[in-house]
């Protein structure tokens, strides 16, 4: 029961005055008892028993094995009670849905005046309380006599001022922190007849009562200030894009964010493997260098041309790598694979230090970038570039890069299910939240590292493979730079250097604005030396962002 100071109507709760709302939830546990209940208990045993390492193996496959004969039976008790669990969870939130509605009105209609009496004290005590201040400096002020005092009136007329300032202080403090106990209140009104509904339907929700939840959640939590620091940098960025369209009003055009989204679609593959990195706070040097070896292999395979490379020693004139025998489905197939190995390749080795020696992900993956780069440059220096077969190029881009942008899509909402929706995704949060927590609750932080390094690689060999289709023509040097921009929009997309927080959805954005950015800049005819300058700006405004953030939570 809330303090009957704050809301009288939170007496005449439903919940607590109804016994008919206990009856029914001390029925349904009878009904649930030996099906539901328990089939939930068994299989929360059964995850306990996998996860824990001090059981022998055959012993845990004995276990679990005698507590799955259970979970049959606890099903054929759930199948032979459906229909009256059913019947009584209709009833039960029938009722609870009716009687809360009536309840909660009378809440929100008390809730209203007190926040309106609260205010309207607040305003009267403030005048009040300037009055005083006004009358004690006058009384300050009148004993002046001659110049000997003038110093201690001055230090009281300080010490009054101060103290004013304090108790005005006091004032707007006991004002906010009276009508949040109200919202409090309000809010939690509300909250029992989620909870309720909840334990009525075993902790399980509508479709409108979760959306129903979020909103009046968001609502409850919302602060301006908050909001404003957490979003700062897009105002910036959207007032910044404004004014770009104030110069060239044909940059608002279907023609304009078709080109930006077919530029961000490569882009973004390199944007969701370093992300993955930067949650369990990591980074990744080496992806400008794996593009480049991967649309430099991907442009050799589909090529039309025969091209050799260096000679391994002297006296050899080279080996010729001959793929126009290919056609177009296995060429493409080859060079997709290829390209995907070679990233997967480089990025294992990083992780496998990381994870096996605690080296960071900075220094390892500096050492893979620069092996691959050597690397790439000693077997195709004589060969200024590699061109890919144009058709081919077309055909798998599409026009406008249609498909490109397709591909990107669907690799989103893949790496969005596997962060979200899967076991892995949960493991990749908590090594990020905290490696040493995760390692005793049972986590292999050692496979999370890798699973991370692993799924990388293999966003970035397709990224250069599209990349690789997008441009049709790629050197060792190609997507320099490229690890700058794909760290830069995990940032600006939310993705903190902490570890632990970060949204797939965050590091498409900041991918978009990104690409965006640099598109408004060129259009406008800005010199390229100051996009840089621009791009650097809103690091720096992102990571400060991220660490003010930081530091309120601490």
């Amino acid at each position: 029961m809330a303090d009957e100071n704050v809301l009288k109507s939170l007496e005449e709760s439903p919940y607590q005055t109804n016994p008919n709302f206990q009856k029914y939830l001390d029925d349904l546990k009878k009904l649930r008892e030996d099906g539901a209940a328990k089939e939930r208990a068994l299989k929360n045993e059964n995850q306990d028993l996998r996860l824990n390492k001090q059981i022998e193996k055959k012993e845990k496959d004995e276990l679990i094995a005698a507590n799955n004969d259970q979970i049959s039976s606890a099903k054929k008790i759930t199948a032979a009670n459906k229909s009256d669990v059913h019947s009584l969870v209709s009833v039960a939130i029938s009722e609870s849905n009716a009687q809360w509605k009536e309840y909660y009105g009378k809440v929100c209609i008390e809730a209203k005046e007190k926040i309106e009496d609260i205010k309207k004290k607040y305003t009267q005590d403030k005048i009040d309380l300037e009055i005083q201040n006004t009358r004690k400096l006058a009384t300050i002020q009148g004993l002046v006599d001659d110049k000997t005092n003038i110093d201690s009136v001055k230090t009281e007329r300080k010490a009054q001022n101060v103290a004013y300032k304090s108790k005005k202080l006091e004032l707007k403090n006991n004002k906010n922190e009276e009508i949040s106990k109200i919202k409090d209140a309000k809010f939690n009104a509300y909250m029992e007849k989620y909870g309720y509904n909840g334990a009525v339907r075993f902790e399980k929700h509508s479709i409108i009562e979760s959306l129903e939840f979020k909103y009046r959640h968001y609502a409850y939590t919302f602060k301006v200030g908050d909001y404003l620091l957490r979003n700062a940098i897009y105002f910036v960025i959207l007032i910044f894009f404004l004014a770009c369209v104030g110069m060239a009003p044909t940059l608002f055009s279907i023609k304009s964010i078709v080109s930006i989204l077919g530029q961000s679609s490569t882009k973004v593959f390199y944007s969701l493997g370093v992300a993955g990195l930067i949650l369990i706070a990591g980074t990744d040097l080496s992806i400008g260098r794996l593009t480049g070896a991967s649309v430099s292999l991907v442009c050799m395979i589909m090529s039309q041309k025969i091209y050799a490379l260096n000679s391994l020693s002297e006296g050899q004139d080279g080996l010729p790598i001959d793929m126009t025998n290919l056609s177009f489905i296995p060429a493409m197939i080859i060079a997709i694979l290829v390209s995907i190995l070679v990233c997967v390749l480089f990025t294992s080795i990083a992780g496998f230090f990381t994870a096996k020696f605690k080296m960071h992900p900075f220094i390892t993956t500096l050492s893979t970038q620069l092996v691959s780069f050597g690397l790439m440059m000693f077997l195709f220096s004589a060969t200024p570039a590699f061109n890919m077969n144009m058709d081919w190029a077309k055909q798998i881009r599409g026009g406008n890069n249609i498909n490109l942008i397709i591909f990107a899509a669907i690799a989103i909402v893949i790496i969005w299910f596997i962060w979200n929706k899967t076991k892995f995704g949960k493991y990749m949060y908590a090594v990020g939240g905290n490696a040493e927590a995760a390692s005793v609750s049972g986590i292999n932080v050692f496979w999370v590292t890798m699973g991370i390094f692993i799924m990388a690689g293999v966003l970035y060999g397709l990224g250069g493979f599209f990349e690789a289709t997008r441009i049709a023509v790629g050197s060792p040097s190609t997507g320099s730079g490229t690890e700058l921009d794909a760290i830069a929009a995990c940032v600006v997309g939310g993705i903190s250097f902490s570890g632990g927080v970060g949204k797939v959805s965050g590091a498409v954005v900041g991918t978009i604005i990104f690409t965006a950015l640099t598109y408004c800049l060129t259009y406008c005819k800005i010199d390229v030396n100051l996009q840089f300058v621009f791009k650097g700006i809103i690091i720096m405004a992102a990571v400060c962002l991220d660490s003010l953030k930081f530091l309120k939570k601490k």
